[in-house]
Parts: structure tokens; C-alpha cells; sequence
């Protein structure tokens, strides 16, 4: 039996994790993640981590709470380290209390790991402060999923303009909570902000007055924030005004994610995703059982890691033949008896690239995968093919005026062409 962590990481943007959640990340066994965590922080996991992914999403097919309880317990009978990722914080409108509980039920050990909450993160991200002198002197934060049961003040035996409410999951309630609130008697000249993908670099922020606010709700995670405080938006946020601010490019990568800080530093988001999680190629971990494989030595913690995550057992293959790079990578992996790449013959599936060095359609991708990223690609302005494979993943697709455009390993150039693609030249590499 092993220790679960609930691991809060944050509002999004991966550079807002705590140290000690990404410690946890990287020595766990097992990790179960959220649609609201960023699929970036994966990459703190070592390489065989076993993934499951039990996002929630509106007006789709769920898994319940329920079920990802009994997930957690199953692999903390199982592992040694199980680390159970949510967005935010797992204590404010993150059922951390629940899942906690089940594990008691279960005698398992746990440990908390707070993270930097929506409620502070994300309108501090936009420049608006929750509390400001002489303007309020109080939050009040409540969830807006059934408006039925948001629980919010009466204005007429309460100063409610004294304090700021955030709302949480409201964003497609917004015209029923604006009525239920006007009804309470909040005035309808109060400052109301809509901030969607909070810390994000593209977040964005609509504004307006509680009476007449023009928003349409389109899925993104989204926060409410009402009361005078929100005047200081336009003053105080930088993050949103940058030029190419709310730009998204989802880059595709086989071995090595490129660095993009460059491009992430001029305001665009950058989404990486390994093409062999993704690409459907024309072979399954699965029908890898008892074949003979044969893969160069700058593969192998790539292989291993798609093995392992889909649950793979490595004796399931048959022969393994690579270089020497591998064969020594492969002892790290409890892997001693191999063959010599140059013996692998025409009974050998070639894993990555060829004997010539070609780059082959063969490739593998685990049985599962996160749906999220569908959802990043749709987002994209601009799509980058990076992998093996000259076309998106079936079933993939890019919103209209969205560019897509073929960069090869080792993404010689990446800064120049993205920002030409978005009309600045400048050379940079």
C-alpha cells in the first residue's frame, strides 16, 4: 500500500506551481490529473509514470466523483506514490474533503499539498485586487454551478458593496446569476469582470456593469469578480496587453520538446504534445506483445515512457535490439539482455527512425490519452507539425484561419517562423 497526495497546482500557468508539488510530481508512481491542471506540469513526471486522466468538462459525459475515488485508492493499493493533481486549490471548490475521506475510509495514508487558488491567482493576474483601502474591507466567494443555490447577501440588510464576491464555475449561469443578484438589490451600476483562462497568457478579461455586461460564455474556464475593486483592471493588468497576447500555437514533438520561453516571453501560449501520444500511426502498445523490437539509444526513455504509462509490462516484448546508448539506458530500466542493433533483421519492428535514418511511419501511442488535447488545438492560431508524421492525428481538428505549418527536429528557427507567421520578421533563433 502506498501515500496519495492531493497536489493543488494552481490556475494554469505551470510557472505558478509550488516546488513541493513538483517534487511530489516527480517521484510519483502514479498520477491522476484534471482537465484544469496544464497539461505542462506532466512533464515534471519521470519517464514510466503511469497517467490517468479523469477530467471533468461542461455538457459532456462525465466521469463522477465517485469513480475518481475509487481510482485514487486503487492506485495507492498498487503504487508506492500516487499523486492526485486539480487545478487551484484542492480545498476551495476542488472536493480535496471528499477524496480525502474516501481514503480514510480505505486506511490509506495522504498528505495535502496546497496550491495557489483561482480566487487570488486569477484576479490578481487580471490587476484586480480583491481587497483595497478606503474601497472594501471584504470577499465573499461562493459557487455559481446551480443558481439555485448561490448563496449570496441581501443587499437592503447587508452592505454589499463593502466586499468583493467571486464567483466560481458561474460563467454559464451569468444571466441568471446578474437577475438573482439585481433581485438581492446589488446595484446595477457595479463593476462586473469575466476572466477567462486566468494566468494563462491568454487570458482574457471582459468588463462591464452588473446591470448590462455583454458576454458570451464558449466553454472556457471562467471567473466572476464584482464589486468596486474592479475598476483597477485597466490600470493595473500588463499581462493582456502585450502585442501578441492571446496568440496560441500547439507544437507537436517525437523526442525533444523545443524551448519556447522566447516565445512565451512576447505574450504567446505555447501547447506541446508529444506526436507519439497522439498520432495514430499504425500500431498499438498492445500489439507490441511478444514482437521483436529495434529502436536507436535517443529513443529509448521516449519508449519506455509510452510502455510503461499504458500499463506495458517490458517482459511482455520479445527481442530488443539497439546501440550502445540504449543498452545502457535500458539497465536503468532492469533491461540486461539485448542485441546488437546492427543483428536486427527483417523479423525486428524499427521503433522512431530506420537503419538509413529515415524517419518511418511506424509508431506507438499509448491506449489512453487526455482529451484536452483536442480542446488546446481548437484553441490554436497556429499548429506546428514537429513529429514524424507530415499531417494532424485523425480526428484533430483546427479552427477556421488557423494556420498549420512544418517544422523539423531540432526546430531549427522556431522563433523567426512563428513570429513571422504572425507578421513580425525579425530574426531570432
Amino acid at each position: 500500500m502506498g501515500k496519495a497526495y492531493i497536489v493543488g497546482c494552481g490556475p494554469g500557468n505551470k510557472d505558478l506551481l509550488t516546488i513541493k508539488a513538483i517534487k511530489i510530481i516527480k517521484n510519483a508512481d502514479a498520477i491522476i490529473y484534471d482537465h484544469l491542471v496544464n497539461p505542462e506540469i506532466l512533464d515534471y513526471a519521470t519517464p514510466g509514470t503511469r497517467k490517468i486522466y479523469v477530467g471533468k468538462k461542461p455538457y459532456v459525459k462525465r466521469i463522477s466523483q465517485e469513480e475518481i475515488n475509487k481510482i485514487i485508492v486503487n492506485e495507492a493499493l498498487k503504487y508506492r506514490t500516487v499523486a492526485r493533481l486539480k487545478g487551484g486549490d484542492p480545498f476551495v471548490f476542488g472536493r480535496g474533503g471528499e477524496e480525502i475521506e474516501e481514503l480514510i475510509r480505505n486506511n490509506i495514508e495522504y498528505e495535502i499539498i496546497p496550491g495557489i487558488s483561482s480566487l487570488t491567482g486569477v484576479p490578481e493576474s487580471a490587476g484586480i485586487p480583491l481587497t483595497h483601502r478606503n474601497v472594501n474591507h471584504g470577499v465573499l466567494v461562493t459557487t455559481g454551478n446551480s443558481v439555485e443555490n448561490l448563496n449570496i447577501p441581501d443587499c437592503r440588510t447587508f452592505n454589499c458593496r463593502m466586499y468583493t464576491l467571486v464567483i466560481f464555475m458561474g460563467a454559464h449561469n451569468l444571466r441568471d446569476i446578474v437577475s438573482r443578484l439585481l433581485s438581492s438589490g446589488y446595484d446595477p451600476a457595479l463593476p462586473i469582470a469575466l476572466i477567462e483562462n486566468g494566468t494563462y497568457n491568454y487570458q482574457k478579461t471582459y468588463t462591464g456593469k452588473l446591470g448590462d455586461i455583454d458576454y458570451s460564455y464558449d466553454d472556457s474556464p471562467s471567473l466572476i469578480v464584482i464589486g468596486d475593486v474592479v475598476q483597477y483592471h485597466k490600470e493595473f493588468s500588463r499581462s493582456e496587453h502585450r502585442i501578441y497576447s492571446g496568440k496560441i500555437v500547439t507544437l507537436f514533438y517525437d523526442l525533444y520538446a523545443p524551448d519556447t520561453d522566447d516565445l512565451e516571453n512576447e505574450g504567446i501560449t505555447v501547447f506541446k504534445i508529444r506526436c507519439a501520444d497522439v498520432f495514430p500511426g499504425n500500431m498499438q502498445t498492445a500489439q507490441l506483445y511478444r514482437k521483436n523490437i529495434a529502436f536507436y539509444g535517443c529513443y529509448t526513455d521516449m519508449l519506455m515512457d509510452i510502455l510503461r504509462s499504458s500499463g506495458f509490462d517490458l517482459r511482455w516484448l520479445g527481442k530488443i535490439a539497439t546501440d550502445s546508448t540504449g543498452k545502457a539506458l535500458l539497465q536503468s530500466y532492469g533491461i540486461f539482455d539485448t542485441t546488437d542493433i546492427s543483428e536486427s533483421g527483417n523479423d525486428y519492428i524499427w521503433i522512431g527512425s530506420g537503419k538509413e535514418k529515415e524517419l518511418q511511419a511506424v509508431k506507438v501511442k499509448p491506449l489512453e490519452m487526455g482529451s484536452y488535447i483536442d480542446d488546446y488545438v481548437k484553441k490554436s492560431d497556429l499548429v506546428i507539425i514537429g513529429g514524424q508524421s507530415d499531417t494532424l492525428p485523425e480526428g484533430i481538428e483546427v479552427k477556421d484561419g488557423a494556420g498549420v505549418i512544418r517544422i523539423e527536429y531540432p526546430y531549427e528557427g522556431l522563433y523567426s517562423k512563428v513570429m513571422s507567421y504572425f507578421g513580425d520578421g525579425d530574426e531570432k533563433n
